[in-house]
């Protein structure tokens, strides 16, 4: 089915970031086959952040939770008052299935999508992804041709690419810069004492070490920020950034596009910095294995350990060198 000038479609993706960044490809797919179209996305708050800079969609519309089931309802009137052409549901959560029920019908939204649940949310737990083979064939039997490559989330930065704070010296960064993503499941996470070790090795390097993360990893930063007080270099602690809950999705895209590499775990994050190219080293339990086939054909190091303090950070910081992303001189490698 055609759509023409003037005429609406409504995407819907906003069930969690990992899913979010593995879906791009399909975006480009729906935009490519509506090219005359009015494109909405509809999305969480947070993604609606980092969505604001994709060239696929004419419009975000960032919605819910809502407070009470009035709110809900009234929200799918408006929906159905803009007269959509076509939605296609990208999430297949019960949320979604919700809004199609609402939209579709006798004359109502031609729908493309799940016709059952497919993704829960399952806190920190990485649910199976919706955006995988799955919505690959979903959107070819609708006859969309969906590219066969990676993720890339380049775009993220031009939504607000003059703002101040999506600058690294927004946070006193200045200089070359690495970004450490501790895993979000403390059973998968590297020790902090860890982290600390090669923060401290970084900065006698010339490099800024940078650790991201949400609300629940502040406890971990500051206790990283500690250690570096022990063990680390002068300045202590201050030579570690600790930016845990102090940023949004588009500035953390921004931060990975400029940093030098990261070291991370398993984490949704992770997945936003590599989608806007940054290279780096990866630390990942025997469970979570299937959490990085997407990162294939990256520049990417993957260790894999079952035990996570048998992972040395020597190891680490000697593969970072032998990348070619950390000098193996120390104080040397702004030079």
């Amino acid at each position: 089915m055609k759509i023409g000038r003037n005429k609406k479609v409504l995407v819907l993706k906003g069930d969690g970031l990992t899913q979010f960044v593995e879906a791009e490809p399909a975006f480009a797919a729906i935009r490519a086959a509506h090219p005359e179209a009015s494109i909405d996305l509809l999305t969480s708050h947070e993604l609606g952040r980092l969505a604001k800079g994709a060239p696929f969609f004419d419009r975000v519309l960032a919605a819910g939770p809502f407070p009470d089931k009035q709110s809900r309802k009234n929200f799918y009137s408006q929906l159905r008052r803009i007269g959509y052409a076509k939605a296609y549901d990208l999430n297949g959560t019960p949320e979604s299935l919700e809004i199609k029920k609402a939209l579709t019908g006798f004359r109502g939204v031609p729908w493309v999508g799940p016709n059952r649940v497919v993704s829960k949310d399952k806190g920190h737990v990485f649910v199976p992804s919706f955006a995988g083979p799955a919505m690959r064939k979903l959107l070819s039997d609708a006859g969309l041709d969906v590219p066969q490559r990676l993720p890339d989330l380049g775009w993220a930065l031009e939504g607000r690419k003059d703002a101040a704070n999506m600058r690294p010296s927004w946070y006193g960064i200045t200089g070359d810069f690495a970004l450490l993503i501790p895993a979000m499941n403390d059973l998968w996470r590297w020790p902090a004492e860890y982290y600390a070790e090669v923060a401290s090795a970084l900065v006698e390097r010339g490099v800024t070490p940078v650790l991201i993360g949400g609300s629940d990893m502040k406890a971990f930063g500051h206790e990283v920020s500690q250690l570096m007080v022990q063990i680390g270099p002068r300045g202590g602690a201050r030579a570690l950034v600790d930016l845990t809950d102090k940023t949004d999705l588009a500035q953390l895209a921004a931060l990975a596009k400029e940093a030098k590499f990261f070291v991370s775990g398993i984490t949704e994050e992770l997945q936003l910095a590599v989608s806007v190219g940054c290279p780096g080293v990866v630390i990942v339990h025997p469970e979570a294995e299937q959490e990085v086939e997407g990162l294939y054909g990256r520049q990417i190091v993957r260790f894999t350990a079952e035990d996570m303090e048998t992972l040395a950070p020597e190891t680490v910081v000697s593969m970072l060198s032998s990348m070619g992303l950390l000098t193996s001189d120390k104080k040397q490698q702004s030079a």
